[in-house]
């Protein structure tokens, strides 16, 4: 019966050492129901969620789903080493390396102890191998040094495409407030006699979403870093310009600006690739018609040109409803702070003062 032991543990080695490779080398989305990050967040993230929510006040809310992400890394970097040792002892103790372990007495707790001290290259003897054995133990070596240096590299990787999104919702908070939101963000650049910089800052934001979308398709554990600052999360960002450049698309007489336009599709790219990435089902994201005419009513008064306001929600319902849906269901799925149009407002937003 000790025979199995060897195919189980090939197997084993060879689906780990791939799943390192597939979630920290390959620069591009991860897919597939087998992966050992996509198991512990359909475990983990959920019921975590489910306590964070259930907190009395937003700070503490957020203080546990915070630390969410860091622990999840930990605990799938503590998965990936503990396959690996058990796929290395499952081959020492098949009968094929078992008798070049020198000094041992063919246990499995043996092997177990052999395969450990050559992961982690602790050095502290047990018997010197021999024959095919030898091989065994100096891959274990390689392989430990090799995950810790993959890891290792990989840190900075992540955290520097964690503060380049950060910065750009650091920077929206100015423009379109805290939980931030699309028609305050066109109130503040109207009233202020800055609409002309809409476009230049659409331009930036495209260049924004394309980096969030690259950088969370190839890195997906980037997904649940939630933002630092009070009330912001980068879902609620990105809902909030593709607001306001879909307001502007459907709602101003005015020609639109090209960067206006190209930021609308940069942001519905993105939502939908990320969307079917999570494998989510969309949610209804409707808006009200006096909310609209409110915020219309609003635009008018800061200088906007704006259309009827019937063909002006006709508009704005159709174009918003190619991505709202997808933008409201991972919104709901990370707990994201609510702001106006986007999120549970009628849970979340009950328990947050702003």
């Amino acid at each position: 019966m000790r025979w199995i032991a060897l195919p189980i543990g090939l197997l084993i080695l060879c689906w780990t050492l791939l799943d390192v490779f597939r979630t920290l080398v390959m620069p591009r989305a991860a897919r597939g129901r087998f992966r050992l990050s996509r198991i512990l967040f359909r475990t983990m993230w959920r019921p975590w969620r489910w306590v964070g929510l259930r907190r009395r006040t937003a700070d503490g809310r957020e203080h546990v789903l915070a630390v969410a992400a860091p622990f999840f890394f930990f605990v799938l970097l503590v998965g990936w080493v503990s396959l690996a040792l058990l796929a290395y002892a499952l081959l020492l103790w098949s009968p094929a390396f078992v008798n070049g372990m020198g000094s041992s007495d063919g246990s499995f707790g043996d092997a177990l102890y052999h395969a450990g001290n050559s992961l982690f290259t602790l050095g502290f003897g047990g018997g010197e191998a021999t024959g095919w054995t030898r091989a065994i133990t100096v891959l274990a070596g390689a392989t430990g040094l090799g995950l810790f240096a993959v890891v290792i590299a990989y840190l900075p990787v992540l955290y520097q495409a964690f503060n380049r999104r950060e910065v750009g919702v650091l920077l929206l908070d100015a423009r379109a407030g805290s939980p931030p939101s699309g028609p305050e963000l066109l109130h503040r650049m109207g009233s202020a006699g800055v609409a002309s910089a809409l476009p230049e800052l659409f331009a930036e934001w495209e260049r924004w979403v394309a980096d969030v979308l690259e950088s969370h398709m190839s890195y997906p554990m980037l997904v649940l870093f939630r933002s630092p600052h009070d009330n912001t999360s980068w879902v609620t960002s990105l809902g909030a310009v593709l607001d306001a450049a879909t307001l502007l698309l459907t709602t101003v007489d005015d020609v639109p600006n090209e960067s206006t336009k190209l930021l609308y599709g940069t942001g519905v790219h993105a939502m939908e690739d990320l969307f079917y990435y999570l494998r989510l089902q969309e949610h209804e994201a409707g808006i009200g018609r006096d909310e609209f005419e409110d915020v219309l009513r609003d635009m008018k008064e800061d200088g906007f040109s704006v259309r009827p306001a019937d063909e002006a929600f006709a508009r704005f319902t159709e174009k918003r409803a190619k991505y709202a849906p997808r933008l409201d269901a991972i919104a709901l799925l990370l707990a994201a702070p609510p702001a106006q149009w986007i999120g549970d407002r009628s849970f979340l937003g009950a328990r947050t003062a702003h």
